[in-house]
Parts: structure tokens; sequence; C-alpha cells
């Protein structure tokens, strides 16, 4: 071998060891040794890319990964990785076209399908996520996170014949008890079986390192324990499951953060400033939006099944589009919301056109219905959605403080800056108080149009709270609205935590379901009592 080889082999291995110890410097100064050297080492391209896609240096992989395909274009590895670098960038159109490259190629790669299964499930398509997920089954039937992304599929769209089925599949597969215990406690906690479920998952061990399933183990038992009335043990594993979710994101969200957005808002749109407003005149074919807002888990899910069932209403559910507009906002007039007052007609138009292009993006709109954009956390970006959408209307979902408080509390959320409130009782009632007082800000302040409808009206009068609401939209009643129950059968997937409650009639239990955990709101009591007096729930 001669010295240049020998010094090249030398450097792939230097860069191979910092690679694998994740050292993105030392791997960046090797890769750029090595190129000087051989520059058509697809391995060495292809290594580099898989590092910065783990340090969500997803711009550079995708230049990597192509860079590697360059070289050898049939290289399904790359394509996988190249297309989970446009998923995670959030371009899922090339990931998807990278995936199917990667199955073309080798019919037998199991991550290829698990990942295409995995963005299919992300985007609500039922039946190419089932399809690929099972593919990569069959290739190997021990890939346990298709199993995982299954069964929260079938779980999310309440098929409980596939559960079982998939649950037999398991058993087929895995050996391990934790394994097959586990999504059998789980099976059973969809079937109401909780002191099967108490059972079970009292006695399965998890590794403590594995916080997903740990999560999902100690919220499913605090629900059991709640349901069978030991309400003690529940508030415990509430508690366990939220510290769960607070160590998997290690910190990476501060509650803080959302705190101060909300500030901002409250300090420009509670005074004087918004008199200084300019009036936009303008004509547009485009009507303005329906928002559908409220403190999470105040009902809003339940109202978009049942708004969703009427023949004249279109629906999107919990898609960022407002958090888009705001984000390009943002850029343009940098948290100087004195901006909005002289706003130029052709920002007004631009904002406007923005949001229309993302929401055609998410739905194939038709222009003969009413348009409901649904997402609770809205109600805190009222001020800027006014000013943009003068028309709009506010359906505002209201639920008992406590109960809305408690629920967001008892439910293991994704979480973000918002949502890292919610991880125990006196952080979230504080976030409420927050929240509506920025509500009761713009609804003193701006001439907006809402309504109004509580949770517990809808469960105990709803023809007439519904036929309030339908006529505040200005349509024809439809009875259709009473069969909520079978529009939301044919959802498919639910991406709300009330998934497993759209599709069951009615029901009173959770009205007042905080006096249950009464001490445990020593500490706010005080604070949502105001609000209980100012909605009228005393």
């Amino acid at each position: 071998m001669d010295k240049k080889n020998i010094k090249l082999e030398k450097l792939i291995n230097s860069f191979d060891i910092a690679i694998k110890n994740k050292e993105l410097k030392k791997a960046k100064l090797y890769f750029e040794k090595i190129i000087n050297i051989k520059k058509d080492i697809a391995g060495v391209y292809y290594n580099l890319g898989r590092l910065e896609i783990i340090l969500e240096n997803y711009k550079d992989s995708i230049r990597l990964f192509q860079k590697t395909l360059e070289i050898n274009p049939n290289l399904p590895t790359a394509l996988v990785n190249l297309g989970l670098a446009y998923s995670k960038s959030g371009n899922d159109k090339l990931a998807i076209d990278n995936y199917i490259q990667a199955i073309n190629l080798d019919p037998k790669n199991y991550i290829a399908h698990f990942n295409l299964g995995s963005l299919y499930k992300k985007k609500a398509d039922l039946k190419n996520s089932e399809k690929y997920l099972n593919n990569s089954i069959k290739i190997n039937p021990r890939i346990l996170p298709a199993y995982n992304n299954l069964f929260e599929l079938y779980d999310k769209s309440n098929q409980l014949d596939k559960l079982d089925a998939l649950i037999k599949k398991i058993q087929t597969n895995f050996e391990e008890s934790s394994i097959t215990d586990f999504y059998t406690g789980i099976l059973k906690y969809k079937k109401k079986n909780y002191f099967d479920v108490i059972d079970i998952f009292e006695r399965i061990k998890i590794d403590h390192k594995d916080l997903k399933r740990l999560t999902v183990k100690n919220e499913i038992l605090a629900k059991s324990y709640d349901f069978t009335g030991n309400y003690k043990k529940a508030y415990i594993f509430f508690e366990h499951a939220n510290d769960n979710i607070h160590k998997i994101y290690n910190n990476k969200f501060n509650k803080n953060i959302y705190l101060n957005f909300i500030k901002k808002r409250y300090e420009y749109f509670s005074d004087d400033n918004l008199k200084n407003w300019k009036s936009i005149n303008y004509t547009t074919k485009i009507n303005d939006p329906i928002f559908l807002i409220g403190f999470p888990r105040s009902g809003t899910t339940l109202l978009d099944t049942i708004l969703r069932s009427h023949p004249s209403i279109e629906v999107l559910e919990e898609e960022p589009i407002i958090d888009e507009v705001i984000n390009n906002l943002e850029k343009i007039i940098k948290n100087d919301f004195s901006k909005l007052e002289n706003l130029d007609e052709n920002l007004f138009n631009q904002i406007r056109k923005i949001y229309f292009e993302k929401r055609n993006q998410y739905i194939n709109y038709n222009k003969n219905k009413i348009f409901i954009d649904k997402l609770p956390l809205n109600i805190v970006n009222v001020g800027e959605i006014a000013r943009f959408f003068p028309n709009a209307k506010f359906i505002l979902a209201l639920r008992n403080p406590f109960d809305s408080v408690l629920s967001c509390f008892m439910q293991s959320f994704s979480l973000n800056h918002a949502m890292s409130n919610f991880l125990n009782i006196d952080d979230t009632a504080k976030l409420y108080d927050n929240v509506m007082s920025l509500w009761l800000s713009y609804s003193q302040n701006l001439s907006i149009k809402s309504h109004v409808v509580k949770y517990e009206n809808v469960v105990k009068n709803f023809d007439k709270t519904i036929y309030d609401l339908i006529n505040f939209l200005e349509l024809e009643w439809s009875d259709d609205v009473k069969n909520f129950n079978k529009t939301a059968r044919k959802r498919g997937i639910v991406n709300t935590p009330s998934y497993d409650q759209v599709n069951i009639p009615l029901y009173t239990k959770s009205i007042n379901r905080w006096k249950n955990y009464e001490n445990n709101f020593s500490n706010v009591k005080h604070i949502l009592n105001k609000w209980v007096k100012k909605f009228n729930y005393s």
C-alpha cells in the first residue's frame, strides 16, 4: 500500500471514530482532508450526513446525502436518510419521493417502509400508513417501533378489532412479557377493564431510560385509578407521567417564553393603541375564516366533531396556520405592535395570502362551505387575527375552569413552550389566568364577533346550545349535527387528546371532576374562583 492510501486509511479511521463519538468539528476536519485526497468516497459523505441528522442540521445533511447519491445513485440507505432529512425539515413530498425510490431499489428495506408509514401516519393518511407499517413488520417481525405506530394508529382511529389482531401478532413475535403485557394493558384500558389494567401495569417493569413507555404506563395507571375512584393514587401517577415528559424534553422548552408571548399582547391590545388603528379598505372573494378557540381541554374537539357534521361546514383540525402567519409577521414587525396601527395595504394582503395558501395545503377547500379553523390556543392570537381578518367570527369553547385545568394536567401533551405549563396544576392555573385575561382584553377592546359555547351546556342541553351556535354562523339547522358520533367514526385518525371520546355518546362524568382532586388546588383556588364567577359557574 502506497503512502497516499495509508494516509487515506488513517484519516477514514479517525473520521469514523469522530462520527461514532458525535464529534462534529473533528469529523468535518477529517472529512475535508479525506476529500482533498479522494472526492468520490460515498461512505464518507453518507456518514457525515447521518451525523448532521442526529445533530438536527438537516440542510447540511440533505446536501451530503445528495452528494452521496451523485457518487452512488443506487444506494437505498442514502435515499432513506435523505427522505428522513427532508421529513425533519418539513418537506414531506420530497421525503415520500425518496422513501419510494428506496423501496423500488430495495423492496426489503424495512426502514424505508417504516419511515414512509410513520410519515403517512403524521399526515393522518390511515390507509397508506397502515400499508407501509405492516410491510415493515412483514419484512422484520421484531421492529417494535412499527408496532408502536400501528397501535397508536388503530388507537387514535378507535379500531378495537384491529388492536385485538395486532396484540396477537405482538404475542407471536415477542416473548418478552414486558412488551406483550404492555400492549395488552393498553387494550384492556381501551375496553374499560380498569382493574385488569391496574393489575397488569403495576407489575410491568420498564427500563427507567425508556421514558416514552414509562409515560404511557403512568398515564394509563393514573386514569385507571381515577376511573376506579382511587384519586390519591391517580394523582401520584399523573405526576409521575408529567415528570417523565419533563425528562423526555430535557428542558428544551420554557414555560416563561409563552407567558411572555401573552404578556406582550396584553400590554399592547389592552390599552388605547387600538384607537389609532388605520382602517383597511379591502375587497376579496375569499370569506374570512371562523376560529374555534378556547383553553385546551374545554370541549373544542367535541364542537369540532359536531360542526363538521353539518353539510355546510368544513373544519380544519389543529394545524398551526396562524402560527406560521405570525412567524412571517414577526419578521416584519419584530414585536413592535405599533406597526399594526398604520397597516400597509400590501402587508395586509400579503399576510392574508399566506394564510389562505397554507390552508389550501392542508385541505381541498370547498368554496360552497364555511371554513372553521380549530386550534384552541389561537385564543392568544386574536389580536393579530382581528387585524388581518376583520370580519372573522370566533367561537369560544368554555368549560368549568377547574375542570379545564385538571384535564390539562391529566393529559400527557407533546411539549412546546405553551404545553410546558401543563406539568403541574399550579402552573396550568396561572396560564389559564393569563390566557383568559388576554381574551377578556381582546373582547373588550376589539370589535370582534364571538359566541360562547359552554361544554356543560352541550352535554346537558344539546339541541338549544347547538341551535344557537348554528344560528350564530348564519346557517340553516341540520339534523346531521345530532349524529356527530357517525362523523367521528368516519374521521379516521383524530389528532387531539380527545380522540377516544369523540365517537361515544355525550356523558356527564367529566363535569365537576375536579372536586375529586380539590385538595390539590389549594394554592390556586383563588385564581380560578375569579373565573368561575366571571363565567357564571358558581
